[in-house]
């Protein structure tokens, strides 16, 4: 009798083993699968963090009653070891640039900075907070996203001394009624992408001219969840596992606008990569991308050549969405050309729904 009631909790752990892997590998890569062609890739992807959750649970517990076992869980992340790779790095050394080198770099910052408004209502000295870092950073060059003015206000607490310290450190600039603004200590000249305007709100480009070389950058804001207040409200009630009353509520409300801006960016990023394609050359690739890693936009624009920065540098997972509870990297820099990016660092400063991330390239010497 206990040898028969062993073997079926033993078949009972071999099946939900192969599940949690079968989902886990499924999630890592719907990405690769258009949301047209099947609506809720794009979610699934989303759900990669909680399956690696669940695998590392079902492999500690077969550690424990059915060691065995343990080679599912293994085999199902060795299976998805590229995805795995992306979404969590493993870059333990960082690199270290020689003086002669350092002359032969350059630094982007990429930064939501969501008009400007401090989310936490803090202004040291009157002054604001999200400005006063991307003046700290010095980075060579700053793509912005929710960013139509660049003046003094009070509303925000941006000061003139703010703003004149600004345009002396940045030389050139182009702010965007539509939220894409650049600020460039080198020359550039913005690229007409011929979208229409609904699609101009979400994306820009520049040529920017680096020493001898040119640099074709695109600043993205690709297409958000479009969520309300209410739909926030819900999700939060589904993260804190309020969920039994909200079920039907939730599919409509959530998924279905979720689907949709999954779409959207499937569409744009289409539109972007045709662009790199007659382009080619030096390219990086910005913003905010309201998607998560291994997701169909980033397949999409990376195509065969285009690095993530991120995957390339960083160590472990992180996020860049601090507000929700949305807790998901959805910020990235892509890239290709005569340079590699040899650094990636995430701030802390929580004035903006966004974190910064701040990119060093080192361009490629004879």
């Amino acid at each position: 009798m206990k040898s028969r009631i062993k073997k079926i909790f033993i078949n009972i752990g071999i099946f939900f083993n192969f599940l949690i892997g079968l989902c886990l590998i499924a999630s890592a890569y719907a990405g690769n699968i258009s949301p047209d062609t099947i609506e809720i890739a794009g979610l699934i992807n989303m759900s990669f963090p909680v399956w690696i959750i669940l695998n590392i649970s079902t492999f500690l517990i077969d550690l424990i009653f059915k060691r065995k076992l343990s080679f599912i869980p293994i085999a199902s992340f060795l299976f998805c070891a590229g995805p795995l790779l992306n979404f969590s790095p493993l870059n333990i050394l960082g690199y270290d640039m020689s003086s002669s080198e350092k002359r032969h770099s350059f630094t982007l910052l990429t930064y939501n900075v969501v008009e400007f408004f401090d989310q936490e209502g803090i202004y040291p000295d009157n002054t604001n907070r999200t400005i006063s870092y991307i003046l700290s950073t010095d980075a060579d060059i700053v793509c912005m996203q929710e960013c139509d003015y660049l003046s003094p206000l009070s509303l925000t607490h941006i000061t003139p001394e703010q703003i004149d310290s600004l345009k002396q450190r940045y030389p050139y600039r182009k702010v965007e009624t539509a939220g894409q603004s650049i600020l460039s200590k080198y020359p550039f000249t913005p690229i007409d992408l011929g979208v229409s305007a609904e699609d101009r709100r979400d994306m820009a480009a520049y040529l920017i001219e680096i020493g001898n070389e040119i640099v074709t950058i695109y600043n993205l804001h690709l297409r958000s969840f479009g969520l309300d207040s209410d739909d926030k409200a819900l999700y939060k009630d589904l993260t804190q596992l309020k969920a039994d009353d909200n079920i039907k509520k939730a599919k409509r409300q959530l998924v279905s606008k979720i689907n949709d801006a999954a779409k959207i960016r499937a569409k744009q990023a289409q539109i972007i990569r045709a662009h790199i394609d007659k382009t080619g050359g030096n390219i990086i690739v910005c913003g905010d991308f309201n998607d998560v890693p291994n997701c169909y936009a980033i397949h999409t624009i990376s195509g065969d050549k285009m690095h993530d920065a991120y995957a390339e540098n960083a160590f472990g997972p992180t996020i860049t969405y601090n507000a929700n509870r949305f807790y998901f990297r959805i910020d990235h820099v892509l890239y290709q050309g005569k340079f590699k990016a040899i650094d990636i660092e995430r701030n802390n400063l929580k004035s903006s729904d966004h974190y910064a991330l701040l990119t060093t390239f080192l361009w490629e010497t004879n």
